[in-house]
């Protein structure tokens, strides 16, 4: 209660306490009128009359806009800064989660694009090296080809030699034995027909 309502309430006091007696004889012998003047005796009863009715809403009034004013309004304030926050915070969340999801496409694309990229140098690789293997295996045939054709070349050249050579002993030979056989020193025709004549035969 205010000081108003305090002070109405003292001035009040005595005329109420004046006014009981002859009310409270009045209300003894008088009988009530009806519900609502019962109604109002009541409340007059508990001292709820016009010009307390009047202070108690100005005094609520007052409180109420105090209230609104120092405590509910900042609250209000505050609430809404605080679902303001909490709406950016969500914001930058979401916002968060897009530019994840982006870098992680972004992530995935390179990924591929150099699990790409490595095959296609692992396959130029393996192609490179087999081209090399094949090379190196016509290098090596023809090589061993060339050595094999120098080789069988060496050796017809040995094999005609030798056999020129022994030509020639065996009809040195064969000469020899038939002017021994003879017993006669044979010319130089005698001696060229017999030499074509062992050689023929060997020829054979």
């Amino acid at each position: 209660m205010t000081i108003l309502s305090a002070l109405l309430a003292a001035d009040a006091a005595p005329a109420a306490t004046k006014a009981a007696a002859p009310v409270a004889q009045a209300a003894s012998t008088a009988p009530a009128h009806g519900p609502v003047d019962s109604i109002i005796q009541l409340f007059g009863n508990f001292g709820v009359d016009g010009p307390h009715i009047l202070i108690q809403l100005l005094n609520f009034s007052i409180l109420a806009f105090v209230l609104y004013r120092f405590a509910i309004k900042p609250a209000l304030g505050q609430m809404e800064e605080r679902n303001r926050l909490i709406e950016k915070g969500l914001a930058d969340a979401q916002a968060a989660t897009q530019r994840l999801a982006e870098a992680q496409k972004v992530s995935d694309a390179k990924l591929n694009a150099a699990a790409d990229e490595a095959a296609k140098i692992l396959a130029e690789a393996r192609n490179a090296a087999k081209a090399a293997v094949e090379a190196a295996k016509a290098e090596a045939t023809a090589a061993q080809t060339e050595v094999i054709a120098k080789a069988k070349a060496a050796i017809e050249a040995d094999r005609v030699k030798m056999l020129a050579e022994v030509r020639g002993e065996v009809s040195r030979l064969v000469v020899e034995t038939a002017a021994k056989v003879l017993e006669q020193n044979l010319d130089d025709a005698t001696r060229g027909r017999l030499n074509e004549a062992a050689v023929k035969q060997l020829a054979r």
